[in-house]
């Protein structure tokens, strides 16, 4: 095994007893040259591989630390049917009802009042696995919505999500391709409603994916940490997919859960 896996495997290790609890530093790249006999550079690697793997922070002049994560508490996303149910029903309200409630303080628990929201539209064509996903020709023109919602007092991203309609659908209520009529209350849910859609069901998938180094910033990410990704399709009562919302967050401070109500065995 090369040397620098050697010295990652130890202090990984270390870390993972606790010798080196969260917030500690590390021995300097000068200690661990003497105690594993070799040059900087393999020294250097082992650290670059943990920093890699988010399980430390390395600054200019310092030593390198165990990083402390962000509790996950900080973000609970709730993905169960009582949520979509709650969301759902919020279609059929007033405007003044939907208005005070919207999707982040639903499935997030974070009060509209202390976010800052963005919306910004395009016009794609499909590609292939939008055009697969939606059961639609490929370069159908499609509406793409990019939302992102921010902590109002420190900026921090807590919600990005891109979502793709066929334009076909909703072009008979132009008010739904004017980015200017966001916030729309009651979301998604109620935009569809006014074009005679009926969403029956949410089909999600979770994947995790590596962020771009904008991501990173926008999150507030160390290296190391993945995104994940939600996929979540909106499909209407006659079975057709009608959107398809891609939704991202910071794996080192996102729980997802989510419920299975079982029927129970009838003796």
């Amino acid at each position: 095994m090369a040397i620098h896996d050697q010295i990652a495997d130890d202090l990984r290790a270390r870390i993972d007893s606790g010798e080196y609890p969260a917030g500690a530093s590390l021995p300097s790249v000068r200690e661990l040259q003497a105690k594993w006999k070799c040059s900087d550079g393999p020294v250097r690697d082992a650290l670059a591989i943990l920093r890699g793997e988010g399980r430390i922070t390395v600054s200019r002049g310092a030593p390198a630390r165990v990083r402390i994560p962000p509790e996950r508490k900080d973000l609970l996303i709730s993905i169960t049917p009582e949520a979509a149910q709650t969301q759902k029903d919020l279609a059929l309200r007033s405007e003044a009802e939907r208005a005070e409630t919207g999707a982040v303080e639903l499935s997030l628990g974070v009060p509209i009042d202390q976010t800052s929201f963005t919306a910004e539209y395009s016009r794609v064509p499909a590609d292939d696995d939008l055009a697969r996903t939606f059961g639609i020709e490929p370069r159908t023109e499609l509406l793409r919505r990019t939302y992102r919602t921010a902590d109002k007092q420190t900026g921090r991203l807590i919600l990005s999500s891109v979502s793709h309609i066929p334009v076909p659908l909703i072009e008979s209520n132009p008010a739904l391709l004017d980015e200017k009529n966001e916030p729309w209350p009651g979301g998604h849910w109620h935009q569809l409603h006014t074009v005679g859609i009926e969403i029956d069901r949410l089909e999600n998938s979770i994947v995790a994916m590596q962020p771009t180094t904008r991501q990173r910033q926008d999150w507030g990410m160390d290296q190391g940490v993945p995104l994940l990704c939600l996929r979540s399709l909106s499909i209407d009562i006659t079975g057709r997919v009608v959107e398809v919302a891609d939704s991202t967050y910071p794996g080192d401070r996102t729980a997802i859960r989510y419920t299975h109500q079982l029927a129970r065995w009838t003796a």
